[in-house]
């Protein structure tokens, strides 16, 4: 083998090289109380954590509830919570206004000052019965993306539009949660800036895991999905456009048999030269086995194809209780206080795996959840 050829080949190894995940302790340690620290009752961690040092030094970190506020520090090691309310959705009683209740899902800061965020908007039909009859918070919930903006550093930040939707008018009939839902963070690769939304499906729109992208961050309508072969999808905006085939305007899931939950969090390992993508789901080990609940970890070396996931930490979730339990878990999200990256899209060989904790009453979800995190090594094989 010529040299040039065995070197490509090793270039080519290297790239693919797995990396290795395993949690250092499974006593979390705490960074928000909701016993302690909460504001208000329904102030508690909803969304995975998501952080970004500001032009003024400090961390913001952000895992609220619809009324979304943040935590502020010297360090990721050592914020505390603001009071301030940050964002909150205007809950607009029109589906097509995208303005409902919103979750900040996902940020993004290229100086620390103008902050761009994602956010997951729940359209409530249960409190508007003449659009959905069934007036059940399930059987009525429309989902969509939306973008805002700050710029005064995360203190506040302003409603910028649609991102990402289905391609069909809310009737109030699916009897289901339907739309594209929460977020992974954002993150950069080769000048654009990418996402995974979770779709579920309906009509031509199949269920999974999307990734969309954008040289834009200031512009909501610039996302486009990976269709298949590239990233050709425009989301349409069926009330505001007319005569659209909804099956150009709908996101093709990437690698379905690895991203077969909402992707939560995804890092770059740059050890291991790959992304690491965090989900919560329950899945089987082996093809006879029970299947294991808990927080699952995938890598990639180009975001379209992934590797089978592997069990990080097996443990009770929201979606998966065990009510001989006291506690369950959500929200999964890898951060690392060393990352190089303003927005801690990067991972070193330690990193802190961030959860919503919820503490159960018997078997029922209270307003009692905590934002606890676990230590997490990383190695490259």
């Amino acid at each position: 083998m010529r040299w040039a050829a065995f070197a490509a080949l090793l270039l080519a190894s290297a790239a693919a090289a797995e990396p290795r995940l395993a949690l250092e302790s499974e006593t979390a340690e705490p960074v928000f109380l909701h016993r302690r620290d909460a504001c208000e009752q329904r102030d508690v961690p909803d969304t995975p954590a998501r952080a970004w040092r500001g032009a003024d030094g400090n961390v913001s970190l952000v895992a609220s509830h619809a009324v979304n506020r943040r935590m502020v520090g010297p360090s990721l090691d050592r914020v505390k919570q603001d009071c301030a309310v940050i964002y909150r959705g205007s809950g607009r009683d029109r589906p097509e206004a995208h303005d409902d209740r919103s979750w900040i899902s996902a940020t993004y800061t290229l100086d620390g000052t103008t902050i761009h965020a994602l956010l997951h908007n729940e359209f409530h039909g249960q409190h508007r019965p003449t659009l959905c009859p069934a007036a059940n918070y399930r059987a009525c919930w429309r989902n969509s993306i939306t973008a805002a903006a700050s710029g005064d550093g995360g203190a506040s930040f302003r409603f910028d539009g649609l991102v990402a939707g289905l391609p069909y008018r809310f009737r109030g009939d699916a009897g289901r949660p339907t739309g594209i839902f929460g977020t992974s963070n954002i993150f950069k690769h080769d000048g654009r800036y990418y996402v995974f939304v979770w779709a579920d499906g309906l009509e031509a729109q199949p269920r999974g895991a999307c990734l969309l992208r954008t040289e834009r961050l200031g512009d909501a309508r610039s996302w486009r999905a990976f269709d298949g072969t590239g990233f050709g999808v425009r989301f349409a905006d069926p009330d505001r456009e007319d005569a659209i085939d909804p099956a150009r305007h709908v996101c093709a899931p990437v690698a379905p048999q690895a991203l077969a939950s909402t992707v939560r969090s995804v890092v770059w390992h740059a050890a291991s030269k790959r992304w690491i993508a965090i989900q919560s789901m329950a899945r089987r080990t082996a093809p006879d086995a029970v299947p294991t609940v808990g927080i699952w970890w995938t890598s990639s070396a180009d975001l379209l194809r992934w590797s089978a996931p592997r069990l990080l930490w097996a443990t009770p979730l929201l979606t998966h209780l065990d009510c001989g339990r006291t506690e369950a878990v959500y929200y999964p999200a890898l951060l690392d206080p060393g990352s190089d990256s303003r927005n801690f899209e990067t991972v070193g060989d330690r990193a802190w795996l961030y959860v919503t904790r919820l503490n159960l009453e018997g078997c029922r979800i209270t307003w009692n959840r905590d934002l606890v995190r676990l230590p997490v090594r990383i190695a490259a094989d």
